[in-house]
């Protein structure tokens, strides 16, 4: 197959490269600019275009031959826009796909998997905790997946990866996780940390997952991207022991967290400004296990486990050697 992956130049992207490659595909990794040399891996054809603003000749040129497309690209829960935020989101989010579709039709490339949010699949799972009305991101998200499934009728191929917290460290490139490692590096001997939990997952399984999708996913369909499922305390934990630091993990209580984020909501709101995710609410998500069966998406999608706590090793290494900016970390963009 030929894959065209857009984001193919970033962290997920070199994992998936390299699974694509290793099973004998074309790979052709979009971005908006050249990577640095080392930071792909040989084989993959690498492309600078953004393919939001690019002329329909650029687009159709790009997609030419194509069997797959995968999408791996947009604004995460990080950004930040002026409110309401979910109209930056939609531009990031939902636009794109609407072009990218349409140019995929007329070219005849009939398999798109997008890579999603996790917070889809929390949506459906836990309704009453408000996944989407606590937050632009993931309402774009679901949007965006709702956009794709209309537009592909019953010609095209959708495939929507669900991606949870993810681990693991790609050459010449930083991390989300620098806030983990400062947190557990400010704590000593205790350190406080959330009473819920999360699924997590490997780069190298998101890739194996994306490569399952392209080979053998038919129809629309969306698949929660599991590996483990470890309360906050449990990451944490392994995040110390990668850093050869002891520690202990206490559970903090829920009512600073809560009253802090209520702060950084007004904040916020006298700024004019809007993150991915109401502070209120990540405050009490936290406080719930948010776990995953992995095991539909696995079978379905030929992945299996893998080491996590080796993956946090290599998040560490990354992260002390070329940075890491977290997930709550705030991305400012205007629009």
């Amino acid at each position: 197959m030929r894959v065209v992956m857009i984001g193919g130049t970033g962290f997920l992207g070199y994992f998936t490269c390299v699974e694509l490659l290793a099973r004998g595909h074309e790979v052709v990794a979009v971005g908006l600019k050249p990577p640095a040399e080392g930071q792909m891996p040989p084989g993959a054809t690498c492309v600078s275009l953004d393919t939001t603003t690019c002329s329909d000749d650029d687009l159709g040129g790009l997609l030419k031959g194509c069997d797959a497309v995968i999408h791996a690209a947009g604004a995460d829960g990080r950004n930040s826009f002026p409110a309401p935020a979910i109209d930056g989101f939609r531009a990031a989010n939902v636009g794109p796909i609407r072009r990218l579709m349409g140019a995929m039709r007329a070219a005849g490339c009939p398999r798109l998997v997008i890579f999603g949010s996790y917070y889809t699949s929390l949506y459906r799972l836990f309704p009453h905790l408000g996944f989407l009305s606590g937050g632009a991101y993931p309402l774009s998200r679901q949007e965006q997946t709702e956009l794709a499934f209309d537009l592909a009728g019953q010609d095209m191929d959708v495939a929507v990866l669900e991606l949870p917290y993810i681990f693991g460290g790609a050459p010449g490139r930083g991390t989300l996780w620098g806030f983990y490692m400062d947190h557990v590096r400010g704590h000593d001997p205790e350190v406080p940390v959330p009473a819920g939990g999360s699924a997590c997952v490997t780069a190298r399984q998101v890739a194996l997952a994306a490569v399952g999708a392209c080979e053998r996913s038919e129809g629309h369909r969306t698949y929660p991207i599991g590996g483990e499922n470890l309360t906050y305390a449990q990451i944490y934990g392994l995040f110390a022991d990668a850093m050869g630091l002891s520690r202990r993990f206490v559970v903090k209580p829920a009512a600073p967290a809560v009253e802090a984020a209520e702060a950084q909501r007004a904040q916020l709101a006298a700024s004019g400004t809007e993150t991915g995710y109401d502070p209120v609410a990540v405050a009490r998500w936290q406080e719930q296990f948010l776990f995953l069966d992995a095991a539909p998406a696995m079978q379905a999608l030929g992945y299996g486990p893998d080491d996590l706590a080796a993956a946090i090793r290599a998040t560490v290494e990354a992260t002390d050697r070329h940075g890491g900016k977290g997930p709550a970390s705030r991305v400012e963009t205007r629009k």
